[in-house]
């Protein structure tokens, strides 16, 4: 059997992951096609309470076990998946030399060219997924979600 060809040997994708929705699986979807290995940073509790969202978002340990769950069952033989909290924007992506490119969406263009531009050592390649339209032909978000939500939920 041919070893599988990855356009990257590592790279890294963020975000809070509140309420798994079809945006996520495309853009965990697209990293899993593109990285060998794939370093996913979920922000932590910590993180999202200093963001300010202006929405619930379940705790880190539910989004965590969401990501990796899906994550598991689209994962080619071999690939290696790491999901760690993110207590910054910018993650081991600032630091880290090995990893070789972002995965980021139009909202989250700007954050990964600031960790590109700031990295001293190892150029940072930027891939940017188009968002997945709700029905009204905007973006999906998690806001939107639950906003759409009953308020006892």
């Amino acid at each position: 059997m041919a070893s599988l060809e990855f356009k990257y040997k590592k790279l890294a994708v963020g975000g809070t992951f509140s309420l798994l929705h079809p945006g996520h699986r495309y853009l965990l979807r697209t990293a899993l096609n593109l990285g060998e290995e794939v370093l996913i940073g979920i922000t932590s509790d910590e993180y999202v309470r200093e963001m300010g969202k202006k929405h619930p978002v379940e705790p880190y340990e539910v989004r965590a076990l969401r990501v990796v769950r899906y994550c598991l069952r689209i994962a080619k033989p071999g690939q290696r998946i790491t999901v760690i909290p993110l207590d910054d924007f910018a993650g081991p992506a600032k630091y880290d030399p090995s990893i070789e490119a972002l995965i980021a969406t139009e909202e989250t263009f700007t954050k990964a060219l600031r960790i590109a531009t700031a990295r001293k050592e190892a150029p940072l390649e930027i891939t940017v997924v188009e968002p997945v339209l709700d029905v009204d032909g905007k973006p999906l978000s998690s806001t939107k979600i639950w906003n759409k939500l009953p308020p006892h939920t």
